[in-house]
């Protein structure tokens, strides 16, 4: 069996409930009934658990199981007319089709962590296509077909062996009632701690790794490990099908792209800044390994070439708006700090963090123009082909959010 050795250690560095907006309208949903029943051929008593208007006891508790950030768990956040739980092909394409036909806006979520929650809240009438219980995968020779809601892990690093990924987490904090930095890594080698153990002394020495701050698991035991189970060997792999649903705290992301290094001074200086700042705190993913060998325009995402992604995060508990508004503050001022230091022209960003803070898409006469600001930052050259395919599959841009791809101007 290969086993797989995780290490983790730090070191300090001295320098509610939903709203509607409106009222349910039962006539909306019962033509959206009677469609679905139609295109379905399911009888509509059949769909209980599948077309949940707001009246419905499953209808909260769907919503709410997927709400990754409590900013868009308030009294004031937008909810949707209906949520549709697809559990199969046939009630997706069946949402799609009534939606439109009905002229509502669509939005769609598969479970993962939408932190703007662009795929459950709107600022027009609108339904929510829940896609979170497809999640089988199937695996045929060497491909593997994965349902939208399944969830993803990635594990990679540039200029060491490809078997190693490491993850550095920069947080300020306070320690013996002075303010520092506090540097942790975690990392995943696939073989054994003695093979990690030599590797690390001779490519990172300054680490001081010792073989007690590893831990030899089996791959399944890994993944529990990063799920946060820290008693990985003890407990059993079904814990991962327990999504913990509806726990989120409040919280801002934003990214960034590094393709030169950053200096010792420069880290000294963003040190400083973390500290000035409060409480946003760094994540580093190492890029290169099997990532890097794929073109970067073999599919939209266009990063693989660069040395690590950074994500900047910060949450906290208080609910007002007062703490929220400082926190963002917090972000954005450490954001424009970050600044000299990652890629420019554009400033790529990872889609999976998304951050509106880049630019919205409001939909009108400058939809393509507004739509260039993030889509280059998200999706680099690859932008262009990606409206191309836009038009050519959804020319009358039906599937669109805030930082949805745009079609080309005067095809929408």
């Amino acid at each position: 069996m290969k086993l797989v050795c995780l290490i983790s250690f730090f070191f300090f560095i001295s320098t509610t409930s939903l709203a509607a907006v409106s009222p349910p309208n039962p006539t909306l949903y019962q033509n959206f009934l009677q469609c679905f029943s139609n295109q379905t051929k399911s009888p509509p008593n059949s769909l209980s658990d599948v077309v949940l208007p707001q009246t419905a006891p499953a209808f909260t508790p769907t919503l709410r199981a997927y709400i990754r950030n409590a900013r868009f768990n308030t009294s004031t956040t937008s909810k949707p007319a209906i949520v549709i739980a697809a559990r199969s092909e046939p009630h997706v394409q069946a949402a799609v089709l009534c939606t439109k036909s009905l002229n509502v806006q669509l939005k769609t979520r598969s479970g993962g962590h939408d932190y703007e929650g662009v795929s459950y809240t709107s600022n027009v009438p609108f339904f929510v296509l829940d896609m979170s219980n497809l999640r089988n995968i199937t695996v045929l020779g060497e491909s593997a077909w994965v349902g939208a809601g399944a969830t993803l892990g990635e594990f990679v690093a540039p200029k060491t062996d490809p078997s190693l990924f490491m993850r550095l987490l920069l947080q300020p904090v306070t320690r013996n009632k002075a303010q520092t930095v506090r540097a942790s890594v975690v990392a995943l080698f696939l073989g054994k701690s003695s093979d990690v153990l030599s590797l690390l002394t001779r490519d990172f020495p300054e680490l001081g790794l010792k073989q007690e701050n590893c831990t030899e698991l089996t791959w399944i035991q890994s993944v529990l490990w990063w799920a946060n189970n820290d008693n990985a060997t003890q407990v059993k792999p079904e814990i991962l099908l327990d999504r913990n649903p509806d726990s989120a705290s409040y919280g801002k992301r934003k990214s960034d792209y590094v393709e030169k290094e950053i200096t010792k001074e420069g880290l000294d200086y963003l040190m400083r800044k973390m500290i000035e700042v409060g409480k946003t705190g760094l994540v580093f993913n190492p890029y290169g390994g099997k990532m890097s060998e794929v073109a970067t325009t073999a599919t939209p995402f266009p990063h693989r070439t660069k040395l690590y992604k950074v994500q900047h995060s910060i949450n906290w508990k208080d609910p007002g708006t007062a703490a929220e508004s400082s926190f963002l503050q917090q972000t954005r001022s450490f954001y424009s700090y970050m600044a000299p230091y990652v890629t420019q022209n554009p400033r790529h960003t990872y889609l999976n963090y998304r951050d509106l803070d880049i630019g919205v898409n409001t939909h009108g006469p400058n939809s393509y123009r507004e739509a260039e600001v993030y889509g280059r930052k998200y999706f680099g050259e690859n932008f262009d082909r990606l409206v191309k395919v836009k038009t050519a599959v959804d020319p009358q841009n039906f599937f669109r959010d805030e930082q949805s791809v745009p079609t080309l101007p005067g095809k929408a």
